[in-house]
């Protein structure tokens, strides 16, 4: 099931490629509505808070689930953000369900739009 799920998002994300993705336009939207309730400071789950500035606490900071770093630029699959969007992260060391929890997945697009961003090198744009 995963490679399948891994195989559409990476064909989604060939047809994306064309664009440049926008944190803030892009990723930004998608962690407020489904990830920030979560993860605000006092009721950061996992140790993680994305709140008041979610790029600065992403991108380059090591996870306190996995060896992996949250967000490493340029390597979705070795980014703990985007693992957990896809599986529960015990493949990669790490622990808990697939994110978000009590909320549906996110969708193909909304995955495919946070690895492109990863890929691009999680740029603060």
């Amino acid at each position: 099931m995963k490679q399948l799920f891994s195989l559409v998002l990476i064909c989604a994300v060939s047809v994306a490629h064309a664009q440049v993705t926008s944190f803030e336009k892009d990723v930004l939207p998608i962690l407020n509505n489904y990830c920030v309730m979560c993860h605000l400071p006092g009721a950061e789950q996992g140790g993680l808070g994305l709140y008041p500035d979610a790029w600065v606490r992403l991108v380059g900071k090591p996870s306190a689930q996995s060896p992996l770093l949250l967000v490493e630029p340029g390597s979705p699959d070795r980014s703990y953000l985007y693992i957990k969007l896809i599986e529960s992260g015990e493949s990669v060391g790490g622990s808990g369900l697939l994110m978000p929890i009590q909320q549906p997945p996110l969708d193909q697009h909304q995955i495919a739009m946070i690895r492109l961003w990863i890929e691009q090198g999680a740029k603060q744009n």
